[in-house]
Parts: C-alpha cells; sequence; structure tokens
C-alpha cells in the first residue's frame, strides 16, 4: 500500500510541476478594450432612456402642478374648516388627520421640487413643500390650541409660502391662457 502513495505523490507532484511551468496565456487587449467600449456604450444607452424618462416624468409633473397645488389648497383649507367646526371630542382625530395629509403632501412637493432642480417649477415647488410642512406642524398646534392657531394661521409664513407658489401659478396661467 505504501509503494502505491508514493508513486501517485510522484505523479501528482509532476503534473502539478508542469502546470506551474505553462506559461500564463496572454491577454487579448483589443478585446478587452472592444468588450470595455461596448459595456460603456450599453450604459450610455441606459443613460439616455432614463433621462428620457425622467425628462417625460418631469414634463408630466409641470403641466399639472398649478391644478394639484390648487386642489391641495383647497382640500387642506376644507378639512381645517371641519376641524374647527367638528366636536369637541372629534376635534383631535381631525386635527391628527390633517397634520398627517398636509406631511405626506410636504413629501411630495419636496420629491417634486428635486424632479424639478434646475427647472422654473424647482423655487415654487420648494416653497409648497415648506408650506404644507408647515401646515403639518400648525396642525398639530391646532389640536392643543384652537385660538392660538387661528391667529396664527393668517400670520404665519406658511402665508408668504402660499403666496410665492400662487404667483407663479397666476403668471402660468396669464401665459398659457
Amino acid at each position: 500500500m505504501r509503494k502505491l502513495q508514493v508513486p501517485l505523490f510522484l505523479l501528482a507532484t509532476g503534473l502539478l510541476g508542469a502546470c506551474a511551468q505553462i506559461p500564463a496565456p496572454v491577454p487579448n487587449h483589443a478585446a478587452l478594450a472592444q468588450s470595455r467600449a461596448s459595456q460603456a456604450d450599453q450604459a450610455a444607452r441606459l443613460a439616455e432612456e432614463r433621462l428620457a424618462a425622467v425628462t417625460a416624468q418631469r414634463r408630466a409633473a409641470e403641466k399639472q402642478f398649478c391644478s394639484s397645488w390648487q386642489r391641495s389648497l383647497d382640500l387642506v383649507r376644507r378639512d381645517a374648516i371641519g376641524c374647527v367646526h367638528a366636536t369637541s371630542e372629534q376635534q383631535g382625530a381631525c386635527w391628527d388627520a390633517v397634520a398627517n395629509w398636509a406631511g405626506a403632501k410636504g413629501e411630495y412637493y419636496a420629491a417634486l421640487q428635486r424632479l424639478f432642480v434646475g427647472h422654473a417649477y424647482a423655487e415654487p415647488a420648494q416653497a409648497a413643500g415648506n408650506f404644507f410642512q408647515q401646515t403639518q406642524v400648525w396642525a398639530q398646534n391646532c389640536r392643543s390650541n384652537i385660538q392660538g392657531c387661528l391667529q396664527e394661521a393668517s400670520q404665519s409664513s406658511m402665508q408668504a409660502q402660499k403666496a410665492v407658489v400662487n404667483r407663479f401659478c397666476a403668471a402660468r396661467s396669464g401665459a398659457h391662457g
């Protein structure tokens, strides 16, 4: 048995030694360069497709921006008035709902602002996002102090943010109407 192990060992080391002496294949630089060029071309096409998709999304969002803003503004106003007139038992839940909805709208307009970066709608989208973020905080405050929040609504920077968007949309409707 021992005699068998030695020849196998010698055979295995001989084969391994022979493998070690075989030179490594020379890389085909032209093929590697062609492969990289093909990958870069594919990445460029994919980037162009993504840019075209983002451009289409931005244009669609621009077309809807002012009407969406006006609907959102009308809804938050209507809901806030509803909370003011709700029973005392319902007011807390009502203001919480307004605050949650306003927070979601603030996130929506912040996402639009990122989509609009470098375009005319970026500033009004940012103002709309700020308006709804401030509205969220305002509604949370209304839950505990209804009189204070009613006074704050007309004097706060919410009105300044709203004015930025309204001026922008008025100018757009004048330009297209």
